[in-house]
């Protein structure tokens, strides 16, 4: 027996049923049915009676199944007791975002280095896609993610926790005709040129907004250069509300942030994520105080 099959006999047993088990673990269900069969096979007794009103163990299943329970939870408490121990010292935090969190977390770092200065640090900006996509590979402390409930609750092995519901705006320099705008909406910016972050993910609206190749002017993963061009041209950057909402450029006029009036259509939900057989170490927990309340303050 394979945790892999101690795994999709418990869902099996709690869904009472092989598609509905296999639903939640997206994976096929002939390929959950061949691999519980198999283990039936190896083990010499039978696990399930299958019938069209659904999936009920045997008694020798009970007790295979309460064994397998056992089993994984001794695995994911010794695991985590593991990393525990390897980081109850821990002077590297590894953290993955999405760009829009950067500002924010470049300050929230430069305050917890002068107070924990043996703490150093590793940032990684990704697109949200990416983030989904290697967040299990590497080893991360944590990660910073604009994603759906519904997009979270498919992955695996992955705790998450609600940090902001925010809205897509655009920033914009006083030469750009909407510097006095207090909204806009996108039909008036639909021939507007355009500097684009590179791993940033905003394909809704760009497809909303039938942007031509011609309007983008820069392609790039400078923001520096992004907000420059932005500040000193007509050139319009897509961004959450929060992203650079107490940066110097902001708060002096260089830079205007200008909510989108169908905001409505661009609501975003952003998430603390982390692996659940890592948990957050006591440092992570701590950058992450750090981080909420300076997070919070940025809408005060």
């Amino acid at each position: 027996m394979n945790f892999e099959q101690m795994e999709y006999i418990i869902n099996v047993a709690n869904e009472m049923s092989i598609s509905k088990a296999a639903e939640k673990l997206f994976i096929s269900t002939s390929g959950m049915s061949q691999s519980i069969t198999q283990l039936e096979n190896e083990l010499g007794l039978k696990i399930f009676n299958r019938s069209k009103q659904g999936v009920t163990p045997t008694f020798e299943g009970k007790i295979v199944i309460s064994k397998a329970m056992t089993l994984l939870n001794t695995i994911k408490e010794l695991n985590k007791e593991i990393y525990e121990y390897k980081n109850c010292n821990q002077t590297h935090l590894k953290i993955l975002t999405a760009p829009t969190f950067t500002f924010i977390l470049q300050e929230t770092m430069v305050k917890f280095n002068s107070e924990n200065q043996n703490i150093t640090f590793e940032l990684i900006e990704q697109n949200p896609t990416e983030i989904m996509q290697n967040f299990n590979k590497e080893n991360y402390d944590f990660a910073l993610i604009p994603a759906s409930l519904e997009d979270l609750k498919k992955e695996k092995n992955i705790h998450f926790e609600h940090i902001h519901t925010g809205h897509i705006c655009i920033a914009v320099g006083k030469n750009s005709p909407f510097y006095h705008h207090d909204y806009v909406t996108l039909s008036v910016l639909k021939d507007s040129k355009l500097v684009i972050y590179n791993s940033s993910d905003y394909k809704k609206v760009i497809k909303l907004t039938k942007l031509k190749l011609n309007q983008v002017l820069v392609r790039s993963n400078s923001s520096s250069l992004l907000y420059k061009l932005v500040k000193e041209s007509q050139a319009l950057l897509f961004l959450h509300d929060f992203t650079i909402k107490k940066s110097s450029m902001v708060m002096n006029g260089d830079i205007k942030i200008i909510p989108l009036k169908e905001e409505k259509h661009f609501t975003v939900d952003f998430w603390l994520i982390y692996l659940e057989t890592k948990n957050l170490t006591k440092v992570a927990k701590e950058f992450m105080d750090d981080f909420l309340d300076h997070f919070k303050k940025v809408f005060n």
